[in-house]
């Protein structure tokens, strides 16, 4: 770990080519994910619009902060801790988040997107859907009692 030993020996610049390095590689995870992404739409004929490329902005803005906040903590940690711990494991993850969403297979994430329409349907009829339920325990109620309080 001769990183660790140039971070540790108190070298201004090896700890913020560290931090540069982690926020450089979630950023090229992100972006390898968002080229992938584009390819497999245009593959699997998806419509390619405005709001999903903007979902990687608020991706970016949902990797970055925390990423920002823990960069706060390890400044002021490093009394404690030689190296950018905090921010480097919240890179690491970020960049595992990615390379697991590269890695999903396009018919699981067909499946997703099939899940969510189906979702958005019964968020839309939810009306009807409570009416035919009432309408159906009413009809059983109805057979309970002209059958004299048995249950069927």
């Amino acid at each position: 770990m001769e990183i660790i030993r140039i971070i540790k020996s108190g070298d201004d610049n090896a700890w913020l080519m560290v931090l540069l390095a982690t926020y450089g590689g979630v950023a090229v995870a992100m972006a390898v994910d968002f080229a992938v992404g584009v390819r497999r739409a245009c593959r699997s004929g998806i419509a390619r619009r405005s709001r999903t490329y903007k979902m990687t902005c608020t991706k970016a803005l949902k990797y970055y902060a925390p990423m920002l906040v823990l960069t706060c903590v390890d400044i002021i940690s490093v009394a404690l801790v030689m190296v950018p711990a905090f921010t480097m494991l919240m890179g690491a993850f970020n960049i595992f988040c990615e390379w697991k969403s590269v890695m999903e297979s396009t018919h699981d994430k067909e499946e997703i997107r099939r899940a969510a329409s189906t979702m958005s349907v019964i968020i839309e009829n939810k009306d009807e859907i409570a009416k035919l339920l009432a309408a159906i325990l009413s009809d059983k109620e109805m057979d309970n009692k002209a059958n004299g309080g048995e249950n069927a």
